[in-house]
């Protein structure tokens, strides 16, 4: 026997039904050393009641009993107590009933005229199912280390999913951040250079007027003289008659070299003409003067008509060759604006559909308004704006243009203008027919 069962007093659950054949058994257990307590049972109920009273380390048992066998109280420790290691001890066993009994649980047999060998079957058993014992542990310990494993890893794998889903999430919004920083700083230096634009437009205008005054006022007075001059020409001809031959004939040569008659009908033309060149020019001062405002923050009633008209002769170089310019204007009252920031957005629609178009074609600028909102239409005769890109076209640096023909910010800065001013911009395309812009403006503006 080991020292680990000689240490300790063993409970042995005896089912026998003759009381010499337990206490053989129990004689030969302790010749060889077993230190243990006992029970004996005879039946099946004391038996079964004896497993839960006496709880037993291990089970001798007969297989030949009064009201059952040992294979049907080996059923029952297999059933209730799987732990507790059986050995039966019979007089006469088959083989066939000791397969049966083995495959069942017993851990061993031993035959009542061979004795010697209980001692040692009862230490195999025990040491047997001490090892199950320790076996079961170890598995339990390593199910139990495993499925710990598993939760770290599917905790640590939650952990790095939600961190990579933050990651990502953060890359998103920086990503975005950078991009709206980049629309902002691109916007910001297009407007400065707008506001640049608007001072060099402010000095121009300062510049020309000056001497396009200084040029009416003298053309005026050219022709007040050229008329007086006229007039004395006109009498000194009707008293031509009473000149001598020899004065006549002098004069004669005079007017055919300086071809008088010529000179005569065109001086109303070329006045005329030069003063219409003048005022096309103040047009075009004015304009500038009114598209020099645009850091103005004060909002005043304005003309958005006007405002159509002056900025069409600020891009109509752009204009000219490319399209035919239909205004369908409505009459529509003043709002309160910065007329200048709308100017701009006019001024880009009207590039923008100029732009559109591949060689020749018509650009019409529509006015209108409702009850409560006036609104702004250009309308061009280009190839119109692909679908795929129809909900991109107020994206900050998108443009179907080649690279460095446009910042892709035109669209961007109107629709921020519009906005700020309670608008909303309505576009309509098709793609090889053309495109429809409407700037909506409420008639009252909003609070500022």
């Amino acid at each position: 026997m080991s020292e680990s069962l000689m240490d300790r007093e063993l409970r042995i659950l005896i089912l026998e039904d003759t009381a010499t054949d337990a206490e053989l058994s129990e004689h030969e257990l302790r010749k060889a050393g077993v230190y243990f307590t006992s029970r004996r049972v005879e039946t099946l109920a004391a038996f079964k009641q004896a497993l839960n009273d006496f709880k037993p380390d291990i089970i001798l048992s007969d297989y030949n009993l009064p009201d059952c066998t040992g294979l049907e109280a080996l059923e029952v420790v297999q059933r209730d107590h799987p732990e507790v290691p059986v050995v039966m001890v019979t007089g006469v066993l088959s083989d066939i009933a000791a397969v049966e009994l083995i495959h069942a649980g017993a851990k061993d047999y031993v035959l009542k005229d061979r004795l010697a060998r209980l001692a040692p079957a009862v230490q195999r058993a025990l040491a047997m199912e001490q090892s199950a014992r320790a076996r079961a542990a170890a598995e339990l310990e390593l199910r139990k280390s495993h499925d710990d494993l598993e939760a770290r890893v599917r905790q640590r794998t939650a952990e790095w999913t939600i961190a990579n889903a933050a990651l990502k999430l953060e890359k998103e919004e920086q990503g975005k951040l950078i991009k709206e920083l980049a629309a902002a700083h691109s916007q910001m230096l297009q407007s400065e250079m707008m506001a640049s634009l608007g001072q060099l437009a402010a000095g121009v205008a300062h510049e020309i007027s000056d001497p396009v005054g200084f040029v009416a006022s003298n053309l005026g007075t050219l022709g007040k003289c050229i008329h007086g001059l006229l007039r004395v020409l006109e009498a000194y001809e009707s008293h031509e008659g009473e000149l001598s031959p020899e004065s006549r004939a002098a004069i004669a040569g005079i007017r055919q070299q300086v071809d008088l008659d010529s000179t005569r009908s065109d001086a109303d033309n070329l006045l005329s003409e030069s003063m219409a060149g003048l005022q096309r020019v103040k047009r075009i001062v004015l304009d500038l003067n009114d598209f020099s405002h645009v850091k103005s923050q004060d909002r005043q009633m304005a003309d958005l008509e006007r405002g159509l008209d002056s900025t069409l002769n600020i891009v109509w170089n752009e204009l000219k060759d490319k399209a035919e310019i239909v205004k369908e204007y409505a009459g529509i009252p003043k709002i309160k604006c910065l007329l200048a920031q709308l100017n701009q957005v006019f001024m880009h629609l009207l590039i923008n559909a100029g732009q559109a178009i591949d060689e020749h074609g018509r650009i019409t600028i529509r006015t209108g308004e409702t009850d409560t909102e006036v609104w702004v239409e250009i309308e061009d005769t280009g190839r119109g704006i692909l679908p795929e890109h129809m909900k991109r076209i107020f994206d900050p640096f998108f443009t179907t243009r080649p690279a460095g023909a446009g910042t892709g910010l035109g669209l961007s800065m109107s629709n921020d203008i519009v906005r700020e001013h309670g608008g909303r911009i309505e576009v309509k395309s098709e793609f090889g027919r053309g495109s429809v812009f409407r700037v909506v403006l409420p008639k009252e503006a909003r609070p500022e």
